[in-house]
């Protein structure tokens, strides 16, 4: 990323409580939100919740779909155990080097500026990295994609909340979400199509042979490029644009807004009045260090989250993203692996039950051989990808559940409610000797990952228009070390002390749940009454 020759500074003026004697307003002024409600629910807003969930899907195939190669590709290279964690990590620390500067650049250059270019360069990297001709080569690699997919990871929460009105914002996020669940759903069974075809050719000029293995990795990616090219057709956040001011172009996407939503001639609007969580973005010319003033600008976008008034909800948001990360992420790229050793239990022992973790253990002791050489395993069995294909729409239906309910009963409440459940069924299932039951309580364990989008739009109502991209991607950035820290704590703890993984995982999850009752339901009191008309 090469910085402009100017920076942005970014001045944050917290905005006071509105008198009633000054709640009057000329007639040709009208606040942003009014706007917004002018230009009608329509096929702009579906639009938009679709490429949404586009995008986190890119995010989930990309950093996810590692999950299937590591067994497979394991002899090809060279995988240990450490090695696998070290594959599965890799990319959640290109995330966390990015996250702060994606989250300054979307807050000071614009949301749609950082999400095209970033998801663009994560696919370009995708590509080489299926033709990586050893461990340490796609490393590096996923190294990188992670770096760049971060860009889109979570400023694409704050860019697609900004569409919406507060009453419709919640609906949006967990459309997205679903269309997320649904994108996540195609991963098995793309692995199952993709990964265990018998073909290969190979590449002498690479010294590689190209297994399907390495087309998975291309097809995890398909999905950003089709992002990145579509965002092309998508405006700028309006919200953004006012807060940045630069109105006309703000009214400009409104209107476009409105075409699009009713087919109607253009929409007249008169001069807009920011909203009291939007402050005013100043760009001022600085004759210093361009990297000094960088930093300084990034450090003042940042240190508003730990002032007094933000204080709790930034550490109670970060405390239980590292921790969902950590069960999601870490213990999800063993998914795979551990459902595949489980399946290969019940084909070589049919009647007998054994617990989860001794089953993991057995499966460890015989995967060297005694000449020093690895089991090589080139398909993974049919039962991998049925446990995960149910997941994964158990996963999408929770999110059209949770679209219908999530205004009624609040995010708060559904926060606390899937995180003790899901945790719960975790621990369920190492306690149960292993059959179907108990591997559907293992996968029941994964579902908690619907946590995450719901706090991601509870996050979203915690912080003003100034600082929301860069709260997103602090939080997730303390998700993805969560993530880092899982898929190796996992790794070195699976093969000798599975059951405490499980233990201190699921018990610090639920207690997350009882800290996330303390979060302020919004940075604002919703007052004033809301017009009935959405629609065109």
């Amino acid at each position: 990323m090469v910085l402009p020759v100017t920076v942005q500074e970014v001045s944050v003026q917290e905005s006071g409580v509105v008198d009633n004697d000054k709640k009057k307003r000329p007639d040709e002024s009208i606040p942003y939100s009014e706007a917004l409600e002018r230009t009608k629910f329509g096929r702009f807003n579906y639009y938009i919740i679709i490429l949404s969930g586009l995008v986190l899907s890119n995010v989930l195939l990309e950093t996810s779909g590692v999950a299937f190669i590591m067994p497979v590709a394991q002899c090809d290279l060279g995988l240990t155990n450490f090695r696998k964690g070290l594959l599965s990590a890799i990319g959640y620390v290109g995330m966390i080097l990015s996250s702060h500067l994606w989250g300054f650049l979307a807050d000071t250059k614009g949301r749609r500026r950082v999400i095209r270019p970033t998801i663009l360069a994560s696919f370009v990297v995708t590509l080489f990295s299926s033709f990586a001709t050893n461990f340490w080569l796609i490393l590096i690699l996923r190294l990188l994609n992670g770096f760049f997919i971060s860009g889109g990871s979570a400023t694409i929460y704050a860019y697609l909340g900004e569409f919406h009105m507060d009453r419709t914002r919640s609906r949006a996020m967990m459309g997205s979400a679903f269309i997320f669940a649904l994108g996540a759903m195609c991963m098995p069974f793309l692995a199952f199509i993709v990964i265990n075809q018998d073909w290969s050719f190979p590449l002498p000029f690479l010294g590689i042979i190209y297994k399907p293995w390495r087309l998975f990795i291309i097809v995890c990616g398909i999905t950003g490029l089709f992002c990145g090219l579509s965002l092309y057709y998508l405006p700028e956040s309006p919200k953004y644009l006012l807060s940045a001011k630069r109105e006309e172009e703000a009214k400009q996407v409104l209107q476009k807004i409105y075409r699009i939503n009713c087919g109607k001639d253009e929409l007249k609007l008169p001069h807009l009045l920011p909203e009291d969580d939007c402050a005013e973005i100043k760009i001022a010319m600085k004759s210093s260090s361009l990297l000094k003033t960088f930093l300084n600008t990034m450090w003042n976008q940042t240190t508003p989250l730990f002032h007094k008034k933000y204080l709790r909800s930034t550490l109670i948001v970060c405390t239980t993203q590292f921790w969902i990360y950590l069960i999601v992420n870490g213990l999800y790229m063993w998914f795979p692996h551990i459902i595949n050793s489980m399946s290969e239990f019940m084909n070589t022992h049919p009647g007998e039950n054994k617990l989860l973790c001794q089953i993991v253990y057995d499966k460890d002791e015989f995967l060297y051989h005694n000449d020093g050489s690895m089991e090589c395993t080139n398909k993974l069995e049919d039962t991998t990808f049925m446990y995960s294909l149910l997941m994964e729409i158990l996963y999408a239906s929770s999110f059209a559940f949770l679209g219908l309910i999530i205004n009624r009963i609040g995010k708060i409440t559904i926060l606390f409610i899937i995180i003790v459940f899901f945790t719960s069924c975790g621990l369920v299932a190492v306690w149960l000797p292993y059959t179907p039951v108990a591997a559907i309580f293992y996968v029941l364990l994964f579902l908690v990952g619907v946590a995450i989008n719901v706090l991601g739009a509870a996050t979203v109502e915690l912080y003003p228009t100034q600082l929301r991209a860069m709260a997103m991607c602090i939080s997730l950035m303390m998700g993805r070390v969560g993530s880092v820290v899982g898929t190796n704590f996992v790794g070195a703890l699976l093969s000798s002390y599975c059951e405490l993984t499980f233990y201190i995982s699921c018990f610090a999850m639920i207690s997350c749940a009882f800290l996330i009752l303390f979060l302020p339901k919004s940075i604002k009191d919703k007052t004033g009454k809301e017009s009935n008309s959405n629609e065109c």
